[in-house]
């Protein structure tokens, strides 16, 4: 178990950046990522980068990896888990690729203005927009690959599970990116800078003080996975666990939910599916009642 009163060891990020900002260190990282759970030997290692470099010149750049993104066994040299997240990193293309894909529209009218809402990727994020009021529905960061395979609507769906993946992290108070607890607390939506967000009355938002990453999303994007939301709609039929998370209106607007204080905060989200409605009674401490009506 880890030690509470244990002191970090950090090195400082540009020491980090700087022993993988040389070739041979690069393509030490690549040979290792190739085969991520199995030791490699020195002389097989410096065959794989470089048979023609010199063995104690090779030997230097390994030993400035090793401890912080190489260990070392009895077997030899395998990657660390932060060598294998650079390298992972580095092979989707996040750090050295580009890639673009033209707006489409993705099968949506805009709740505001019932324009054809767009998706488009560049410059590493996915974003859905609508063209007609400048809404955003969803600003998501991806690498490349995730536009590279498949036909657009292969990529929505699969854009769509990743972002629930960070939206559920969030909503659960882990930061998707470092693994930080965090703290979730309600936001009016005119202190939020993303385009569009004074349509909403609330957001719950988190900032990460370990990574910076922060995160808003609606009321009804955090109660996406909550039990009673979950069993509500499969008792109608619905999979709200695989649907495109924009294509609930309550999720995606403000127009089902009602605040009923702002000190504390206490809200109403009333999500209708059939002929019943659900209705959540979300306070400032993230509990949630539900109930059937």
């Amino acid at each position: 178990m880890p030690d509470d009163d244990a002191e970090p060891t950090d090195a400082a990020p540009e020491d980090a950046f700087a022993l993988v900002g040389n070739e041979t260190r690069a393509a030490i990282l690549r040979a290792l990522g190739e085969r991520p759970h199995e030791e490699v030997a020195f002389s097989e290692l410096r065959e794989r980068v470089d048979p023609e470099i010199d063995s104690g010149q090779f030997n230097y750049h390994l030993s400035q990896l090793t401890g912080e993104f190489v260990d070392r066994g009895e077997g030899g040299y395998t990657l660390r888990s932060e060598g294998l997240a650079l390298y992972r990193l580095v092979r989707a293309g996040s750090a050295n690729r580009r890639a673009s894909l033209d707006p489409f529209e993705i099968g949506l009218d805009c709740y505001f203005c019932t324009t054809p809402v767009e998706g488009y990727y560049d410059e590493g994020t996915f974003e859905l927009r609508c063209p007609g009021c400048d809404h955003v529905y969803s600003h998501t960061q991806v690498p490349p690959s995730a536009v590279e395979t498949g036909d657009r609507r292969d990529v929505l769906e699969r854009v769509d599970q990743y972002t629930r993946h960070e939206m559920l992290a969030y909503a659960r108070g882990v930061c998707p990116t470092c693994v930080n607890p965090l703290e979730t607390e309600f936001v009016p939506g005119e202190a939020v800078w993303s385009e569009g967000s004074d349509r909403f009355d609330a957001f719950l938002g988190t900032d990460c003080d370990n990574c910076g990453a922060s995160h808003y999303m609606s009321v009804g994007l955090a109660v996406l996975y909550h039990p009673a939301v979950v069993s509500f709609f499969h008792d109608h039929g619905v999979d709200v666990t695989s649907r495109p998370h924009w294509e609930f209106e309550w999720a995606m607007t403000d127009r089902h939910l009602t605040v009923r204080s702002t000190d504390p905060w206490a809200v109403e989200l009333a999500i209708p599916c059939g002929d019943e409605t659900l209705e959540l009674l979300v306070d400032e401490e993230l509990s949630v009642e539900a109930a059937r009506v």
